[in-house]
């Protein structure tokens, strides 16, 4: 199964939604899935894990997950200690159309968090607990009929934003990648299947590698990650030809190379079926926005 692209615009009048102090349930929570806008995950209580990208990151009170856009993520509560957390979810353009500061310095913890693919993150006891009342802020302007209701979500949003960036950059430095899951050699391979995206990757060859059964490796993998390997390696092979499309001139056929795709149609196919166009109609897009 691909992973969900979750919608969010459609009942919205900008691109902002709030989901306010949510009891996250394993029946009720989303499957490995992605989306267009940024995400701040915060952690009032519980605990349980969130699969990002290619890590797994034990979760607990007081923890801030960042999740860029087009992120492949998934949470996994414990049952016996439900996880209660709000998430902020904005595009880009809510914050880059202001006209406050540099916009660039609100987004740069998304920038960063893609780069060093670390997603965790902690403040110290005070700066959790002006985190806390500033998204208590912006749940009573969400529900509040305000006039310049847009404009009050944008500075608490940035206020928010900014706390996070300027107080966790140190306490992050040297613990990058935290997780206690049991299955070492399921983080391995999925950093393994990230650096060799333009190999031959298959089953028999990935449950060889790191010395478990084929059997054993399907129903971990699946369990663990929500998808079966086939589908996350496509997956991951599409996010990096969008990558090469949009920050290169390669050409494209050189690009469905690089990315492990031994023909163009099927690249083509492929990539259509994920992005809901050609890799020519999207690269072509990136030069009008």
């Amino acid at each position: 199964m691909d992973p969900i692209r979750k919608q969010l615009i459609d009942k919205h009048s900008f691109p902002f939604h709030l989901v306010y102090k949510d009891r996250k349930s394993p029946q009720h929570e989303l499957p490995d899935h992605l989306h267009e806008w940024n995400e701040i995950i915060f952690v009032y209580s519980g605990r349980g894990s969130i699969f990002i990208d290619q890590t797994f990151y034990d979760l607990q009170a007081g923890d801030i997950i960042i999740i860029p856009t087009n992120t492949i993520h998934r949470v996994i509560p414990e049952k016996s200690n439900l996880i209660s957390s709000t998430a902020i979810f904005f595009s880009p353009t809510f914050i880059q159309h202001t006209s406050i500061g540099d916009p660039s310095v609100y987004l740069n913890i998304f920038g960063e968090s893609k780069k060093t693919k670390n997603y965790k993150y902690t403040l110290s006891p005070k700066h959790l607990i002006e985190l806390e009342t500033y998204i208590d802020q912006l749940m009573k302007e969400e529900q509040s009929q305000n006039e310049h209701k847009q404009n009050a979500l944008q500075l608490w949003l940035q206020l928010i934003l900014l706390t996070i960036h300027r107080n966790s950059q140190q306490k992050n430095i040297g613990h990058r990648k935290q997780s206690t899951h049991e299955h070492e050699w399921l983080e391995n391979i999925l950093t393994y299947i990230n650096r060799h995206l333009s190999e031959d990757l298959n089953l028999q060859y990935l449950a060889k590698h790191v010395s478990v059964s084929e059997a054993h490796f399907s129903r971990v993998f699946k369990q663990r990650v929500g998808m079966n390997v086939s589908n996350y390696i496509t997956v991951k092979r599409i996010h990096l030809a969008k990558e090469r499309l949009i920050n290169s001139d390669i050409k494209i056929s050189a690009i469905a190379k690089q990315c492990g795709f031994n023909s163009m149609p099927h690249f083509y196919r492929t990539f259509k079926k994920q992005m809901g166009m050609t890799p020519s109609k999207f690269r072509k897009n990136q030069y009008y926005h």
